[in-house]
């Protein structure tokens, strides 16, 4: 199944919501960037928070999201574009971390449960909007939930996994609900006997329920306006070899020629994807020549 995300609104105006599929994507993220299953599992769930909270809160622009705990894995960072495009890493990608007691990867330790979580919107028009707050557990989802009350003033539920075994990403994906002014009483004691009854959203992915079928689970015994089209989720990076060059241009003539003759060469990673880029010798030197000596 593609990755793809969905909004929906009550027709009651008390909640609405964002669910996303995003296996392929993390799986992505996790061979490129050779992660840890600790260190997958944690840049899985912020990079599906990012692209759960980008329809929230741009409709244009970026979404930034670093997490910046004192745990191992240093700062989680995630870039989403309303397109659906994302991208990201964690400073540390071999980190690994016994399961925690529940059994489940210890994202909360990888991480650390001191720091920031800081948030910075684009909003596509030369408005850029930075925010951030104290990181709570360092689980993800608490995190982008306290984010969400703090900022929007808003109640929400925020639910982020991802599932893998020996090999590779099983499953990823999540939600997030959000409370509006015209909720009532009645509207939390739904989603909580909702959520009560839900298991888990990966679980649900590998028994083969749609995203429309999750979603219907999630609010169950609310009317639903017509959905919005879902919009498929891609993990993507800006980086080019014209990128690539253009930074290497930055050292000026003469000492691009010196790489050139001393290292025979010139080669750097992309740190959002860890793409490999190389220029060899003559393609320096013909790169010098295009840049005018300083005088």
């Amino acid at each position: 199944m593609q990755d793809q995300f969905l909004k929906a609104m009550s027709s009651d105006g008390s909640i609405r919501v964002v669910i996303a599929t995003t296996t392929n994507l993390v799986e992505e993220a996790r061979s490129r960037h050779k992660l840890s299953n600790t260190a997958a599992a944690a840049l899985g769930r912020a990079l599906t928070a990012g692209v759960l909270l980008t329809p929230l809160v741009s409709r244009q622009g970026q979404i930034v999201l670093q997490f910046k705990g004192n745990g191992p894995l240093g700062t989680v960072f995630v870039d989403a574009y309303p397109s659906g495009i994302v991208r990201g890493y964690v400073d540390h990608p071999q980190v690994e971390l016994p399961l925690n007691f529940l059994g489940n990867y210890d994202v909360g330790s990888a991480i650390g449960r001191n720091g920031i979580l800081q948030v910075t919107i684009d909003h596509g028009f030369g408005v850029v909007q930075t925010s951030s707050c104290e990181l709570f557990s360092g689980e993800v989802g608490e995190d982008i939930n306290r984010y969400l009350c703090n900022s929007e003033q808003l109640g929400s539920i925020v639910v982020v996994g991802t599932h893998l075994n020996s090999s590779h990403v099983e499953a990823a994906g999540g939600f997030i609900i959000q409370l509006l002014p015209d909720h009532t009483e009645d509207t939390i004691c739904k989603l909580e006997n909702n959520i009560a009854t839900f298991g888990t959203f990966t679980n649900l992915m590998l028994k083969g329920l749609s995203l429309e079928e999750i979603l219907g689970r999630i609010i169950n015994g609310f009317k639903i306006l017509p959905f919005e089209e879902t919009k498929l989720l891609y993990f993507a990076c800006k980086c080019s070899k014209e990128r690539f060059n253009q930074a290497i241009a930055l050292f000026g003539r003469d000492e691009i020629l010196d790489m050139a003759q001393i290292d025979g060469g010139a080669s750097g990673k992309c740190q959002f994807c860890s793409e490999d880029y190389y220029l060899t010798k003559d393609e320096l030197i013909n790169l010098a020549q295009n840049i005018q000596p300083l005088s």
